[in-house]
């Protein structure tokens, strides 16, 4: 029986063990002992009491910790492949395997991916097009850069997640707030993992185009195209993602332009194994990357594609981090699938009294995740409350859908949410 060891988790991670299982993988979790960013569920705890190991682990971004681990693993078990959902700890992961000899991302590949200014700057070595960036540490820095070059920008840290602190600033006083935040990192994702959030201030050129991202494979030598995706943004905050959507709106050319700009943002930065979210924005001038993931799309992603293809993604992710001979399955989607975050736009309490039972029997609602929509609850800004996923045979249906179903929620519980842009 083969042994996946999966280091930290999210939401996709713990529906991806289930599907290990029922593979027939033996299945072991790495688990952060003080952290953790999946819903605490029934369903979780069923999937975690049918694991074959739990083995907790205090910190994931330390690599001597991760070694340490995986040895005492491979004690007594094999190591077939690990999976590792969570951008924090990639570097460690990527490191600990190559030190415990296990197939992983090269770890430089890793490193040159989540240090996002420089991943800018070699991608310019390579003559893959690109922006400027720059990094800061002080505001006083970030007072210079903007007094240099011409707004609006884009300000996060320089090796940030889950787009924490990114924001799209046009003033100076607006820039060294944001820069503010970074370098006061009063998150708690900023507490938990101050390594990652003490890179600096990443402040690069705005982008005006149409956010997609690009799903892609490299194993054995092959280049995996699985799907481009759509994404739906806030008009409060054009850096924070209401959702994303599959497959996203554009033509066949522009589909197969952006596969091949993914492929050579790879290329350039040493990502040579494993599945890879690469983040592109569509400008006049064609694809430009936002940031490269060097893991599977997380979130709701996995269950919009399998919504939308019919097929899941993760036996494909198995059969990589195996090194496995089973082809990989790449199907074409055969409807449109959006999904929309509930998001408050400040923090608040919901109405003392509302249902959402119109919503969950929505003929074109195919999941609903509503675990913090409940009345009479304190909310706090940018907290996501719960998701809506719709699907529909035309997009812009689905997404009228998606958009309706949003602001009905809004009146329901009486607090301002993110809408699309």
């Amino acid at each position: 029986m083969k042994n996946l060891v999966f280091i930290d988790a999210n939401n996709a991670a713990i529906q991806s063990m289930d599907e290990a299982m029922k593979q027939g993988f033996k299945v072991t979790f790495l688990r952060q002992s003080n952290v953790d960013v999946y819903q605490n569920n029934s369903y979780t705890q069923s999937v975690l009491s049918r694991l074959d190991n739990i083995i907790d682990m205090e910190n994931g971004t330390d690599a001597d910790e991760l070694v340490r681990l995986l040895n005492t693993i491979l004690q007594d078990n094999n190591i077939d492949g690990v999976i590792a959902p969570n951008e924090p700890s990639l570097e460690a992961v990527a490191e600990a395997c190559q030190r415990c000899n296990i197939r992983f991302t090269d770890p430089q590949g890793v490193k040159n991916a989540r240090d996002k200014r420089q991943a800018r700057v070699i991608l310019q070595e390579q003559g893959v097009p690109t922006i400027r960036s720059w990094v800061a540490h002080t505001t006083e820095e970030v007072r210079a850069i903007f007094s240099q070059h011409t707004p609006p920008f884009i300000v996060k840290p320089v090796s940030g997640f889950d787009s924490l602190y990114a924001i799209k600033v046009s003033t100076p006083e607006q820039a060294e707030a944001a820069s503010a935040d970074i370098l006061n990192g009063d998150l708690p994702d900023a507490q938990i993992y101050p390594n990652i959030f003490s890179r600096g201030i990443l402040i690069e050129e705005f982008l005006q185009g149409t956010l997609l991202s690009a799903e892609v494979g490299i194993y054995n030598g092959n280049f995996y195209e699985f799907m481009i995706s759509g994404r739906c943004q806030s008009r409060f905050n054009e850096c924070v993602e209401l959702g994303s959507l599959m497959p996203a709106a554009i033509t066949p050319d522009q589909k197969k332009e952006c596969f091949h700009y993914a492929k050579a943002v790879c290329a350039a930065l040493r990502l040579d194994y494993g599945i890879f979210h690469i983040e592109i924005m569509y400008t006049a001038n064609g694809p430009i990357l936002v940031e490269a993931n060097p893991r599977l799309m997380g979130g709701v992603m996995p269950e919009i594609y399998r919504q939308a293809t019919g097929v899941s993604i993760y036996p494909a992710l198995f059969t990589i981090a195996t090194q496995a001979d089973t082809a990989v399955a790449l199907p074409a989607a055969n409807r449109a699938v959006t999904v929309r975050k509930i998001m408050p736009l400040t923090d608040g309490v919901t109405a003392p009294e509302f249902t959402t039972d119109d919503i969950n029997t929505h003929p074109n609602i195919v999941n609903f995740y509503s675990d913090k929509l409940t009345p009479a609850r304190k909310v706090a800004k940018d907290e996501v409350l719960g998701r809506i996923m719709v699907s529909h045979p035309n997009l812009d249906e689905a997404n009228k859908i998606a958009n309706t179903i949003l602001s009905d929620i809004e009146r329901l519980i009486g607090v301002e949410i993110h809408q699309p842009l």
